[in-house]
């Protein structure tokens, strides 16, 4: 492998570089702002979880656009988010267990294991 192909991204991952970054930034803050002043909660989840957490209650097309991965430890399957809502309703579910609805807010990356044209049916 030639020096320069080692500093090559695979297809559909990119680096977001200034200044657009800071744009980017500065526009998440101001969003996450305006949630919390209607009285949202931040939270943040975790990048990877196990397979049967990660994707319970979640349809094939999730299933599908979840990068798998197989954890050395257990042996057990685990995915990168795809999508980060089911991963806020499991603990607003499970983890919180407060009456009433929950105002939670939350912004982060997710990695798609193919895009999504390629993925629906």
């Amino acid at each position: 492998m030639a020096t320069v192909d080692r500093w090559l991204l695979p297809d559909g991952i990119e680096e977001v570089l200034p200044p657009e970054a800071t744009r980017i930034e500065i526009a998440r803050r101001q969003v996450l702002d305006l949630f919390q002043s209607w009285g949202y909660e931040f939270v943040v989840t975790p990048h990877i979880e196990y397979l049967e957490s990660l994707l319970t209650g979640a349809g094939q097309d999730l299933d599908l656009r979840t990068f798998k991965v197989v954890d050395p430890q257990s042996g057990r399957q685990m995915g990168f988010r795809a999508d980060i809502t089911p991963q806020v309703a499991r603990i607003d579910a499970h983890t919180l267990r407060r009456e009433g609805p929950s105002r939670l807010c939350y912004a982060g990356s997710v990695l798609h294991a193919q895009p999504r044209a390629l993925s629906t049916s």
